[in-house]
């Protein structure tokens, strides 16, 4: 199963993964650190990824702005967190941050050794702000701690979010065993032009009343999933990259995500959805993963279509099957989707 650990080596460890417009993206972990660099191969197996990777939402400048370098910050007063004089942590700014503040952070790695405490809790009306136009290349968060989940119990996370906070620009990392890169539980955030990499269980984990916005970023090479919804977790999630991951989606209990032009490509299985789930799936890509492409178990009920509202998405080329429904006596309505039908197992109606 996909959200069986291994555990994390000590030694260096090295991936590519041809992902962006032709770019290879190399990440190396050492330690609690990581580089990532961009080089241009010869050749790559991708033709289209998540467009407008430069697009800020419009309430980003809102207030203050607080400035944080791991490289040269400094956490005391001798610092006024500006951009000449830079707070060195995330956690240090966030004591000083009121709603409405945009924590600029340099380019870098924030990790234990440079004052991170983890997790990282985003408060409500706090944007948290990178390299938007590399989806996080050159800013990087790696690390994660211990909390009480209201609804799942004790977890380990680098990132939780409160209220309306936001997220643009990083890369998040959590190499803990069984450690999520950024939790999201009764809140509304919005996530945008980050990347979610080699975490050993999720690279988003939404639960509860979370309703976020999910918009241009890419998860790749985490152990789990790229993104969990569970209990009541709802939201939008628009227009990612999921590549080489477990699950690209994992839907669960009663969650009612909406899942638009998302590329869901070479994972474990593409979107994987159970118990009473109904997520709804429109104009996506989901290709070449190693087993099935869509599957439903147990009561699961997602809308992949209607005679009303055609799903349009485009369904092909997976390992074992493009649709595959073994819930208990349900029925699938898929309509307006490119489906290989030799490739549909259970009862589905087109």
């Amino acid at each position: 199963m996909c959200n069986q650990q291994e555990p994390m080596q000590p030694l260096t460890l090295s991936f590519c993964s041809k992902l962006y417009k032709g770019w290879r993206w190399t990440t190396t972990i050492l330690g609690l650190g990581l580089i990532t660099t961009l080089e241009m191969p010869a050749w790559a197996n991708i033709q289209t990824i998540p467009s407008a990777p430069g697009i800020i939402p419009q309430n980003l400048v809102q207030g203050s702005v607080i400035y944080v370098d791991p490289n040269t910050g400094i956490d005391s007063g001798a610092s006024t967190g500006s951009q000449s004089g830079p707070y060195r942590s995330i956690s240090y700014a966030l004591q000083k941050a009121q709603p409405g503040t945009v924590i600029q952070l340099n380019p870098g790695t924030y990790s234990p050794e440079t004052g991170e405490v983890f997790p990282i809790v985003l408060k409500d009306g706090i944007t948290l702000q990178g390299d938007v136009s590399s989806n996080g290349q050159t800013t990087v968060i790696v690390g994660g701690g211990n909390f009480v989940s209201p609804t799942f119990a004790r977890q380990n996370a680098t990132i939780r979010t409160e209220g309306n906070s936001q997220i643009l620009g990083l890369t998040l990392t959590n190499p803990n065993t069984r450690g999520t890169a950024l939790w999201i539980e009764s809140s509304n955030p919005t996530v945008s032009n980050s990347t979610f990499t080699n975490s050993k269980r999720d690279g988003i984990f939404i639960t509860a009343e979370g309703n976020p916005k999910i918009t241009n970023n890419i998860f790749t090479q985490n152990t789990g999933n790229g993104i969990s919804i569970a209990r009541s977790g709802a939201g939008e999630i628009r227009n990612n990259l999921f590549q080489n991951t477990g699950f690209g989606i994992s839907v669960n209990d009663e969650a009612t995500p909406v899942l638009i032009e998302n590329q869901i490509i070479e994972n474990r299985d593409g979107v994987v959805i159970s118990h009473q789930a109904k997520p709804t799936l429109r104009n996506n890509l989901i290709e070449n993963n190693q087993r099935d492409g869509v599957v439903a178990i147990s009561q699961a009920q997602p809308d992949l279509g209607t005679v009303t509202n055609p799903g349009q998405n485009i369904i092909r080329s997976n390992g074992r099957y493009d649709v595959y429904n073994a819930t208990r006596g349900y029925t699938l309505t898929v309509v307006g989707n490119e489906i290989d039908q030799s490739k549909i197992s259970g009862a589905v109606e087109l």
